[in-house]
């Protein structure tokens, strides 16, 4: 998918190389100038920038492209992007968020005896990561309650700190590069026709498509081989400890991308190294305070 997106991108550029004449919404246009944003870390949302001329003078269109099949619009949720995309009030829209669908968390098995769909035998449930889809993605997924504003930030990056609005085009900082203003979301493009028949202003996509999704998608630990995928931010996380001598615990829903996977992954091998417990295997019915999570 990324080698594919990669290939487009370039495609994309070479079509709108300089010179390329082009209508849009009636009117012809020039390309004067066109490059991919870059910036030192992480990525701007203008994946094409295009500096084109017309009759009324020089427009920018600064094109977030997406394939048809994409689902992601951040898929790597931390605390600062949470708050650039939702304000100060961030933490109190993903917590209302995850308790929309809290039964399912409170329903799902959090150390598995056998394998179950992509989950590992011997998995022992962290907590789940949080990300933005612009469709529903299960049991996991829901719609998040933005303002038609914020939906409009989610996809042009109007937050981003000043690296990634200010990006590098063709070695050259241009200011607000890094903000989109358009959508592209197409696939099989082979001219600039297919490019602009197909290209939306953020405004006209977001009203299009208003809804946003966000997806919680679990971290585990991995008994048998003593891993896991990583220091990620949860939006809920798993407290485990230990209750009158058997394997206990909670979940934690108001503490959303504060608390990270090493933590929580950290205070379970301790956990389970008092308790005697190496892997699902040691876990039974006389251990555990609540058998009831356990798939097997």
């Amino acid at each position: 998918m990324a080698k594919s997106f990669g290939i487009d991108e370039r495609k994309i550029k070479g079509i709108l190389s300089v010179g390329t004449a082009f209508t849009y919404k009636n009117t012809p246009y020039t390309v004067l100038e066109s490059g991919k944003p870059t910036c030192y870390k992480g990525e701007p949302k203008t994946d094409i920038y295009l500096k084109a001329s017309c009759e009324n003078g020089v427009e920018e269109f600064k094109i977030s492209y997406k394939k048809e099949n994409a689902d992601f619009i951040e898929n790597k949720m931390n605390s600062e992007r949470a708050q650039l995309l939702f304000g100060d009030n961030w933490k109190k829209i993903i917590e209302s968020s995850t308790l929309k669908i809290k039964s399912a968390f409170l329903n799902k098995p959090l150390i598995y005896k056998k394998k179950s769909g992509r989950t590992d035998k011997g998995a022992f449930t962290l907590g789940w990561k949080f990300e933005l889809l612009n469709k529903s993605n299960g049991n996991f997924s829901d719609i998040i309650t933005l303002s038609r504003e914020q939906v409009i930030d989610v996809y042009a990056g109007t937050n981003l700190p000043d690296d990634k609005k200010n990006a590098f085009v063709n070695g050259n900082i241009i200011e607000n590069s890094g903000i989109a203003n358009c959508v592209l979301f197409h696939d099989n493009i082979s001219s600039a026709e297919d490019i602009f028949s197909n290209l939306y202003t953020i405004e006209e996509y977001v009203d299009k498509y208003p809804k946003v999704y966000f997806a919680c998608k679990a971290l585990n630990y991995r008994s048998a081989k003593g891993k896991w995928d990583g220091d990620r931010p949860l939006s809920v996380f798993v407290d485990w400890f230990v209750n009158d001598g058997k394997l206990d615990c909670n979940l934690v829903f108001d503490k959303p991308l504060v608390t990270k996977g090493n933590a929580v992954a950290e205070n379970l091998i301790s956990v389970l190294k008092k308790l005697g417990i190496k892997t699902d295997e040691d876990v039974n019915v006389t251990n555990i305070t609540d058998y009831g999570i356990v798939f097997e």
